[in-house]
């Protein structure tokens, strides 16, 4: 008995002991070598440094030098140099590759220049740790950390610098956030927390006409000033006529708030851009699921779909059906509730906001895929049992009850789905296979490679070029841009040389600094003092350094020879555009699918403005900065487009209903068939510069013939001086 009551005791006590062991492993290590949690902390969350607000930074004193750990096992998610101007907003320079006293020595008159305290320049790096990032500034180190890494709980990250201008003494900043929201940085450590969430605001669901006035204009004012492309969508005094068509609109006695939203989104829809975002969620009033609405939505799923290989040839089918009304797919609507069908699509298309200029795959894409839930939405809340009419183009009419659920519980919601899952891959980034023996695939889902990611997606590319495989199928659809570095590098392999075709690259900027008031940015900072005005043109810029070209053509040089096509569609933003459109610009791959999301000529995805609707709690991300890549114009790279496509195919009822991946079974049948490039590119430039190649070879025969002439006269008059003297 006494044996085995000592077993328990023992059995009890070991649990206990692996208990606390894991509780202690559940606790990170205080990041300051030989120091107890809690050491040093100069700055909680709440605090106050000087007359800013510290929200959710904790600042740590360290004697300068001091080795910094690595809190838990994590991965590194981002690395790169960093200095902060104020708490709210920082730049970033890239992931250093020399040692730390190396590039700050070579960059510190630049830095002084732009007003920076060079001592407060410091690494910057993000620590993926479980479903939690930890931020870290203020550390110093001799070699580069790869994105990629993969860290123990005390490997070394760095030592102790300075992370913020204002705090004089040597210390590193932490702070942590959670699936893109700011979180506690305190309680990982096992301390008590200073950090307080943003506390919600009550939601008005009705605005008085001031109020709605006054978040409408704070919106169109912040546009107008900040934002640096609205001359590629109307002038200024359209703009300003539209703004006050649009303010006339609210009604005198207030407005709801939903239909407040509306009338941002009629705004939006005007007012576009792949990087301008405005939220207006409404939120559901409580009072109406007290009076039992609901969100219903059309049982048969419609959209809108190419019905032959035209690019305008359009028409709304019945896409969706249940078992029992599977007759019905691709049937074509007339009406629906006695609005006519292309009023129907008008509601989608207004929702297209996320493109620029005058792109147009993403209004059909999105007319395709989205007509159901816009007009469940559109409806608004309704009572149950409300029905839907339907009437086709052969007179038939039928009536169906709306369903409570997107789709209802049709078993063909998972082609709407798997349609729009092209390029995505479950544990990476990016996929490479060989197809067959002559044609090599990449698919990269995001340019936000970590570097280990992007040598592998180089790596194939210098592989396929070794090999000498034929062709290399380059995919970059539903990709939404990321990292340009990683871009720039991409484009670089696959063209073995910085593009040589002519081509005019610069910033531009509405102003060195803004009156609007941002969430962001510090009223009155100078954002953009190193922006410089050109006569006879509107606004600053910054033009590109002719030397960037020649450091960077050295780089992956060996390129892919062979037939390239590149994969595109509507969701091809930002960085893919980039892509496409240097491999378009000199002729060296054929681009199949659909014109990208994003302008060819010039992008705005360089710095941002959030600004807050305060009566509404709108919200708006605005951009700050024109990218402009190429000014040249011409037919197969036309001003206020996307890259579009060498083969242009349009959305169509067989592909939303194709098992497979349907754009790249349409490019190995294009392989197949031969078709490329017509005329081959190099062909072109031969032709183009073929009459000066022929002068030139003219007149060099003419001199060697006169050449040839001249020696044989003098050899005929040396032979008859030599006869005469005989």
């Amino acid at each position: 008995m006494k044996t085995r009551n000592l077993c328990r005791m023992l059995s009890a006590a070991l649990f206990l002991t692996f208990s606390l062991s894991l509780a202690a492993e559940d606790i990170w290590l205080w990041p300051i070598e030989g120091r107890k949690a809690g050491e040093g902390i100069l700055y909680r969350p709440q605090d106050r440094i000087g007359e800013e607000f510290n929200f959710d930074n904790l600042f740590i004193a360290a004697p300068e030098g001091t080795r910094v750990l690595c809190p838990a096992d994590a991965v590194v998610g981002f690395y790169c140099l960093n200095y902060h101007f104020t708490l709210t907003s920082s730049s970033s320079f890239g992931a250093p590759d020399k040692p730390f006293d190396e590039v700050v020595a070579e960059g510190k008159e630049e830095w002084r220049a732009r007003g920076m305290d060079v001592r407060s320049v410091s690494i910057f790096m993000g620590l993926q740790i479980g479903d939690k990032t930890l931020w870290i500034t203020g550390l110093r180190r001799d070699n580069s950390l790869p994105t990629g890494t993969h860290l123990k709980r005390g490997d070394v990250l760095g030592t102790v610098g300075y992370s913020y201008r204002a705090i004089y003494e040597p210390h590193i900043s932490l702070s942590v956030s959670s699936h893109s929201k700011a979180d506690d940085p305190m309680t990982p450590f096992g301390l008590r927390t200073t950090f307080h969430k943003p506390e919600p605001v009550p939601t008005k669901f009705h605005l008085t006409r001031e109020e709605a006035m006054a978040d409408y204009q704070q919106l169109a004012s912040s546009v107008k000033e900040i934002y640096p492309s609205l001359d590629d969508l109307m002038t200024e005094a359209e703009y300003d006529a539209f703004v006050s068509e649009q303010l006339a609109r609210i009604p005198a006695d207030g407005i709801a708030l939903k239909d407040f939203a509306r009338l941002i989104k009629d705004y939006n829809a005007v007012i576009h851009d792949s990087h301008l975002s405005i939220s207006c969620q409404v939120p559901t009033n409580p009072q109406e699921k007290t009076q039992g609405l609901g969100y219903y939505y059309p049982p048969l799923f419609f959209g809108q779909v190419a019905v032959s290989d035209s690019l305008t040839d359009h028409a709304c089918v019945v896409l969706i059906a249940d078992s029992t009304h599977a007759a019905y797919v691709g049937r074509r609507i007339a009406r629906i509730d006695g609005k006519p069908a292309a009023d129907l699509i008008s509601i989608t298309r207004r929702n297209s906001t996320i493109y620029d200029a005058g792109v147009t795959s993403v209004g059909d894409y999105n007319a395709c895929f989205w007509n159901s839930i816009d007009y469940g939405l559109e409806l608004g809340p309704q009572p149950k049992g409300r029905t839907i009419v339907y009437e086709f183009e052969d007179g038939e009419r039928l009536e169906l009850p709306m369903a409570e659920g997107f789709m209802g519980n049709s078993k063909d919601r998972n082609k709407w789905w798997n349609a729009r899952q092209t390029n995505r891959y479950k544990n990476s980034s990016f996929g490479i296979r060989q197809l067959n023996d002559s044609v090599l695939y990449i698919g990269i889902s995001t340019f936000g490679l970590n570097d280990m990611d992007c040598d592998s997606v180089v790596d194939a590319i210098h592989q396929a070029e070794r090999d000498s495989i034929p062709y290399l199928i380059f995919d970059v659809r539903n990709n939404y841009g990321g990292a340009s570095e990683v871009q720039d590098r991409l484009t670089r392999a696959l063209l073995g040389r910085i593009p040589d075709r002519p081509h005019t690259s610069y910033l531009k900027v509405n102003a060195p600094l803004f009156k609007s008031l941002t969430m962001n940015w510090p009223e009155g900072d100078t954002i953009f003092g190193d922006f410089k005005p050109l006569e006879g043109r509107k606004g600053l810029y910054r033009m590109e350094e002719e030397e960037d070209n020649a450091i960077l053509s050295t780089i992956d040089s060996l390129g892919y020879n062979g037939r390239l096509y590149v994969l595109i569609d509507s969701r091809s933003a930002s960085a893919s555009a980039f892509l496409a459109g240097a491999i378009k610009r000199n002729d060296r791959g054929y681009i199949v699918g659909r014109e990208t999301m994003s302008a060819y000529h010039t992008e705005t995805c360089v710095k941002f403005a959030n600004i807050y609707l305060p009566n509404s709690q709108f919200s708006a991300t605005i951009p700050m900065v024109r990218v402009v890549i190429d000014e040249t114009v011409s037919d197969r790279l036309p001003a206020l487009r996307g890259v579009i496509p060498d083969c242009d195919i349009p959305m169509s009822e067989a592909e939303f209903h194709y098992e497979g991946d349907y754009i790249l079974n349409r490019t190995l049948q294009l392989i197949a068939n031969g078709i490329y490039l017509d005329p081959p590119a190099a062909a072109t430039e031969v032709c183009k510069y073929l009459p000066y190649a022929i002068a030139i070879l003219a007149a060099l025969a003419l001199i060697l013939l006169s050449l040839f002439l001249r020696r044989r006269c003098r050899q005929t008059n040396r032979t008859e001086s030599r006869g005469e003297r005989t």
